[in-house]
């Protein structure tokens, strides 16, 4: 068994693959998978920080899956954090687990200790690093609260110097507003994850009224070693040795459950997990030479769904589980996906169960967040015959998935054999849709305004074969308030929130608009902007937007389009935005994406951030197909 851990590194796949192992040549990555290539070790337990899931959009943990199931293995992957294993700190780790007996190892058997509060670890008869009274702050006990999710207590800090860009004054009790090393944490909650670096690797806790650090035998009590391990070397490599190890009593858990699960010969072979890894590497081995038993009109239904498979991810996560479904259990008729239906049953469960995890775990690009009866086109209570009212906006998406359905339950077709192909052919699909996005700032002639715009232009109105274009407007407003919301003194005191799914309704999401700026001390919308592409705004527009805003406290609401207003629609629109500034005081502003864009740019001291910005909220938006991403460096070609 291989037992390794390794720093994460981008990958770049592009033009012709020389060998099995050359796309992560020069990376650590690929000494782990050069001894497991040529010892070939049973299983193998890997280890890294849990950024490694959305290191570079996700896209660096996808290569390694894909490597290690290239060279063999059943591979699957959790985020655990070390304080459900009786270790009181909160480490979150990535913990991959593969196997060469084609096993799906599920995390979910893992026994899990819960722990106790730091203060039941702690040694009370040792040297402590203590800080003097005058050198730090006690925050008021009605400001203190466990963070659910950490179970961190944040009770103080130290008197450094604060943080002050998007800060205001009076927030010292905000854990946030100071920087890690300077905050103090209470001994009744969770320690911080102990780092590598000897300056900044132990925060400072409260405990019994005294404000101190751990002591190195604490770290390596917090970490689960042994009181009679041996600690030989210098203190400082011992600090940095005890924050790159690992939490021993989680990795001893994880240990357990793999002997289990994969040296266990008694292992069950058709669990519903277990099914589907089977079928998975089954796909896996036969990516290069694989020999269809489908008809030509067969293969084309399947083609349609995997061409469409990120625009309509509930379709194809149904389709997935429909056929599991009726490969395990053959007697069900599978159209009749609701308990509420005559002879039907619970496809939503069966796939929030054990589907969707599964396809998120092999990083499959149909995968979806929950389960695709979430869908509201797929939630229907009607069987999913050629009759179902579901609006599947693609025709040729709702027929192919249609069709494989009758044909599986009408003409008996062997629902496995479907399933297999549709598995090859989305792997296959996906790697080639590992697109980079070039950033056209790196030419020898800097932008100028008007070639973004013209960049931008031909961008958003692109010839795409998949829908969503229509985000990408959203994303360049979002990137430009990155910079505004640091550059103009109006957005003092404010933040810009998370760009949400624009997939949403405002009133499903409760969304003020697209992009939304706040307050940072109330957190009430400050100024909010409403993204229409190719669709002119209208008086009933701002009556909506009125109603959107008239219980709150906004300021400023843009409705901005890619296309202009007709002159009577005008007139009317104006007079509505007067009475609206008369009755509430928010000023709402209608104009042109294009023209409101070059405006904000010749605000910019460097306009080449905003590219930055695009290019970086292009590659890690999730809701963009690999075309959306791909024309843009085809456009800067």
């Amino acid at each position: 068994m291989l037992c390794a851990g390794f720093p994460c590194q981008s990958f770049s796949i592009s033009g012709k693959q020389k060998g099995i192992l050359d796309e992560v040549r020069g990376t650590l990555f690929f000494d782990i998978c050069r001894i497991l290539e040529i010892k070939k070790p049973k299983a193998f337990i890997l280890e890294n920080v849990q950024n490694l899931e959305k290191h570079d959009n996700g896209k660096t943990l996808s290569v390694m899956l894909d490597m290690l199931h290239k060279l063999g293995y059943s591979v699957s992957y959790e985020i655990l954090n070390a304080k459900d294993f009786d270790s009181p700190q909160n480490r979150e780790r990535v913990i991959i687990v593969g196997n060469t007996k084609g096993i799906y190892f599920d995390f979910e058997k893992i026994k899990k200790f819960k722990s106790k509060p730091m203060k039941e670890y702690l040694k009370n008869n040792s040297n402590f690093e203590v800080l003097n009274e005058d050198e730090y702050t006690l925050i008021d006990e009605k400001y203190i609260k466990e963070q659910k999710k950490s179970g961190l207590i944040f009770v103080g800090y130290r008197n450094k110097k604060i943080r002050t860009t998007g800060v205001r004054q009076g927030t010292e009790h905000l854990s946030r507003v100071h920087k890690q090393p300077n905050r103090i944490y209470s001994s009744d909650g969770t320690h911080p994850t102990i780092a590598s670096q000897e300056t900044s690797g132990r925060y400072f806790i409260l405990n019994d009224g005294v404000v101190r650090k751990l002591t190195l035998d604490e770290c390596f009590l917090f970490m689960g070693f042994p009181k009679e391990f041996k600690k030989i070397g210098l203190k400082s490599k011992l600090y940095e040795r005890i924050g790159n190890s690992v939490c021993i009593s989680m990795i001893k858990s994880v240990g357990e459950e793999m002997k289990n699960q994969i040296f266990n010969e008694n292992t069950k072979e058709y669990e519903v997990t277990q099914f589907l890894e089977n079928i998975y590497n089954l796909a896996i081995s036969k990516l290069e030479l694989y020999e269809t038993e489908l008809t030509e009109t067969q293969r084309l239904w399947l083609k349609i769904i995997v061409e469409k498979e990120e625009s309509f991810k509930g379709v194809f996560t149904v389709l997935i589980t429909s056929l599991v479904y009726k490969c395990l259990y053959p007697n069900q008729d599978v159209r009749y996906h609701k308990k509420e239906l005559q002879n039907g049953y619970s496809g939503r469960s069966f796939d929030t169960k054990y589907i969707t995890p599964f396809l998120k775990v092999k990083r499959f690009l149909g995968a979806m967040k929950e389960s695709g009866w979430l869908t509201r086109s797929l939630e229907q209570v009607h069987p999913f015959t050629f009759d179902f009212p579901g609006k599947i906006n693609d025709k040729n998406v709702k027929e192919a998935f249609l069709s494989i359905l009758n044909d599986v339950e009408e003409n008996k077709v062997n629902p496995k054999i479907y399933l297999l192909e549709l598995m090859v052919l989305s792997i296959r699909e996906k790697s080639k849709k590992i697109v980079n996005i070039t950033n056209p700032i790196n030419r020898e002639s800097k932008l100028n305004i008007d070639d973004i715009i013209n960049l931008l232009k031909k961008h958003f109105y692109y010839k795409y074969s998949s829908r969503g274009a229509s985000i990408l407007p959203v994303i360049a407003f979002y990137s430009l308030y990155e910079c505004l919301i640091s550059e103009l003194n109006r957005f003092k005191d404010k933040k810009l929130e998370i760009l949400e799914s624009h997939n949403s309704s405002d009133r499903s999401s409760g969304k003020t608009g697209d992009i939304s700026i706040v307050d940072i001390v109330s957190g009430e919308v400050f100024e909010a902007i409403e993204i229409k592409f190719d669709i002119k705004p209208n008086k009933i527009m701002i009556l909506d937007a009125y109603n959107k805003i008239k219980n709150t406290k906004l300021q400023r609401y843009y409705i901005l389009s890619t296309v202009t207003t007709d002159d009577i629609e005008i007139e009317e629109i104006n007079k509505i935005i007067s009475e609206v500034k008369r009755e509430h005081g928010c000023q709402i502003i209608v104009n042109g994406i294009f023209e409101t864009i070059a405006y904000y740019l010749r605000l910019l001291e460097n306009t080449d951030l905003f590219i930055n910005n695009y290019v970086e909220n292009l590659q890690k938006n999730e809701e963009l197909s690999y075309e959306h991403k791909l024309s843009w460096n085809i456009i800067n070609q």
